[in-house]
C-alpha cells in the first residue's frame, strides 16, 4: 500500500526555502498502525518528492495487485490529489484509490463525485485503514467497514463512524524513521488528540468529534528520549491542538521529565488557549524547561470572540499572555483578519494589542472557511463562499506568501469589507510589527525560537546557500510595501493614511509608538 501526502509545490510561495517542511502526521500515524499490522507501506510526501511517479513504479515492483494508493488530503491540496490520482488511475486502471483526511471527511460526496475514486475514508483513519486493506486484499466485501464511504447503484453511501479510540496508547510510536528528508523539522510532539472547545472556524474537530484524549506521560517520554537520543534534538513542540486541556496530565508529564533530567537538556513548546492557563502551571512547566507557548488570540474584540464561539473572552487572552511573559516565556500568537463582523477599526487594535502585549511573534492570518466548519457554512448561507477552481485559494496566509504581482483570491469576505482593504491591513500589521532592528535580528539569531515560522538557516553556510533567495525574498517584500503605500496613501483605497505608515519607519527607528 502506497500513501500519500498531497501538496502543492512551493505551497508557501516567496517563503518556501525559509520555512522548515512540516511532517504531514496523519499519514505517519496511517503508516505506523499499518506496519504495526504488518502491512508493508510506503510514503510519498508531494511536499519533498520529485519524480512522484517514477518513485510509485519502483514502489509497485514489490507490490501485488489489486495496488492501493491513500490518499491524505487537505482541503488546499484537493487539486494535487485529484491531478495524481487520476493519473495512476489511468496508469493502473484496476488499482484502488481512496481518500482521507480533513477534506474529505467533510465533502465525501463531493470527492466520489469524481470517478476514478473509489472510496473515502472519514474520521480518525487508522482502524478502518487496516479493515479496508485487509478486505481488499483478500476480496472481502468492504461494504461493512465502519467510517467508509462509496458507491452504490449509483448512489453514494456513508457507513457509521467508528468510535474513536480512547487509549492512544494502544496506537504504536509516531514513525519518525519514515520521514528521512532533511528538510523536515522532527522536533515535535503529538501527545493527544481532539479539542473540547467549539470554534467556528477549526476544521480539526471534524475527524476527532472534539473527544479530548491524551498518551500517558510514560509513552511521551519514550518519544522524548528517542527524539533526543536518536535524532539529536534539543527543542521539541508539542503540537496537540490544545496542550492544556487535562492540567493532572500535565503535572504527571513535569514530573517524569525531571525524574530523566530533560527539563536540563532540553527545551519545548506547546499551543494554549488563554482560559486554560495560570501562574501556578504556568511556572511549573516553565521550570521544567517549556520556554516557548503559542496562544490564538484571533481578535481584540469581545462581540468578535462571541461570533466565532471561542468560548473564552479578549480579556483571558491579555491576562494568559501577561502571566506567561512576567515568568519569562517567549510568547507567540496568531491573529485572523476578516472574521464575521470585522472592521478596520478591530484590526488596527489587534496591532494595538500585539504591541502592548509585547509578543515575540506574530501571525496576521486571512479567515478561511474551510469545509467541515461553521464558518464554511456561514459563508455558504451568506453567498460570501468564494471558490476558485479546486480550493485552490484555500491559504489563510496567503496575503504574506503570495507574489505581490498575482494575489490569491480571498475565499470570504464578511459584510462592510472590501478584498482589498483586508489584505492591505494584513500587509500593514505584518510590516508594522517585523521592520524592528531587534526582531530581525532574533529571527536570524535564534531560529529555533520562531516556532517554524521562519529560518534563514541554523548555520552560517545554510544562510549563505540561502542567499540568493533571501536577496529575492526582501525585493518581494519590499515591493509589496511599495504597493501598500501606493495603494492606501496616494491613491487612498484603504483606511491606511500617511499617520498610519509613518509608524512602520518609526518603529524600524526604534522610535516606537501605536497604530
Amino acid at each position: 500500500m502506497i500513501l500519500i501526502n498531497s501538496s502543492t509545490r512551493n505551497a508557501l510561495k516567496i517563503f518556501q526555502p525559509f520555512l522548515p517542511i512540516s511532517v504531514p502526521v496523519g499519514i505517519g500515524c496511517l503508516a505506523a498502525a499499518a506496519q504495526k499490522e504488518g502491512i508493508k507501506t510506503w510514503l510519498i510526501d508531494e511536499q519533498v518528492e520529485d519524480g512522484v511517479l517514477d518513485l510509485i513504479t519502483q514502489y509497485t515492483k514489490e507490490m501485488e495487485r489489486p495496488y492501493i494508493f491513500g490518499f491524505s488530503v487537505l482541503t488546499a491540496a484537493v487539486k494535487s490529489a485529484m491531478i495524481l490520482s487520476e493519473k495512476l488511475k489511468e496508469l493502473y486502471p484496476d488499482s484502488v484509490i481512496v481518500f482521507g483526511g480533513i477534506h474529505p471527511t467533510a465533502l465525501p460526496e463531493e470527492i466520489l463525485s469524481f470517478s476514478h475514486v473509489d472510496f473515502v475514508i472519514r474520521g480518525e483513519g487508522e482502524q478502518t485503514l487496516i479493515d479496508f486493506y485487509k478486505c481488499i486484499k483478500q476480496r472481502k466485501d468492504v461494504t461493512h467497514i465502519y467510517g467508509l464511504s462509496y458507491r452504490k447503484n449509483n448512489k453514494i453511501v456513508h457507513n457509521l463512524l467508528p468510535d474513536v479510540i480512547e487509549d492512544l496508547d494502544s496506537y504504536p510510536p509516531f514513525p519518525y524513521h519514515l520521514f528521512k528528508s532533511k528538510k523536515y523539522d522532527l522536533g515535535f510532539i503529538l501527545s493527544s488528540r481532539g479539542c473540547p472547545y467549539r470554534c467556528i472556524f477549526c476544521s480539526n474537530r471534524i475527524t476527532t468529534l472534539r473527544k479530548y484524549r491524551y498518551r500517558s506521560a510514560e509513552f511521551i517520554m519514550d518519544e522524548i528520549d528517542m527524539l533526543y537520543h536518536k535524532y539529536n534534538i534539543r527543542h521539541i513542540f508539542f503540537i496537540d491542538d490544545n496542550f492544556l486541556v487535562s492540567k493532572q496530565r500535565i503535572y504527571t508529564l513535569i514530573e517524569k521529565i525531571k525524574e530523566r533530567g530533560f527539563d536540563k537538556k532540553m527545551s519545548f513548546g506547546f499551543q494554549s488557549r488563554g482560559d486554560n492557563v495560570d501562574c501556578e502551571i504556568l511556572k511549573a512547566l516553565f521550570d521544567t524547561g517549556f520556554k516557548r507557548v503559542f496562544f490564538g488570540l484571533e481578535t481584540a474584540s469581545e462581540e468578535i470572540m462571541k461570533t466565532i464561539k471561542k468560548g473564552e473572552t479578549v480579556a483571558q487572552c491579555v491576562a494568559a499572555v501577561k502571566m506567561a511573559k512576567k515568568i519569562g516565556f517567549h510568547v507567540s500568537a496568531t491573529f485572523i483578519y476578516g472574521l464575521p463582523g470585522d472592521s478596520f477599526k478591530n484590526r488596527m487594535n489587534c496591532i494595538r494589542l500585539t504591541d502592548d502585549l509585547k509578543l515575540d511573534m506574530v501571525r496576521y492570518n486571512n479567515a478561511t472557511p474551510y469545509p467541515g466548519t461553521e464558518l464554511y457554512e456561514i459563508a455558504r448561507k451568506e453567498g460570501r463562499l468564494n471558490i476558485k477552481g479546486l480550493y485552490e485559494n484555500f491559504f489563510s496566509v496567503s496575503a504574506f506568501i503570495e507574489n505581490p504581482f498575482k494575489s490569491i483570491p480571498f475565499t470570504y469576505i464578511p459584510e462592510g469589507n472590501t478584498e482589498d482593504e483586508i489584505r492591505r491591513d494584513i500587509l500593514f500589521s505584518y510590516f508594522r510589527y517585523y521592520l524592528d532592528i531587534d526582531k530581525l535580528k532574533s529571527i536570524f539569531e535564534k531560529p529555533e525560537q520562531n516556532v517554524g515560522w521562519f529560518n534563514a538557516g541554523n548555520h552560517l553556510i545554510e544562510t549563505v546557500k540561502k542567499l540568493p533567495s533571501l536577496v529575492f525574498l526582501f525585493f518581494m517584500l519590499f515591493v509589496k510595501l511599495g504597493q501598500l503605500f501606493y495603494y492606501s496613501v496616494i491613491k487612498k483605497e484603504t483606511s491606511i493614511s500617511l499617520g498610519y505608515f509613518l509608524k512602520i519607519f518609526d518603529k524600524l527607528l526604534g522610535r516606537g509608538g501605536t497604530a
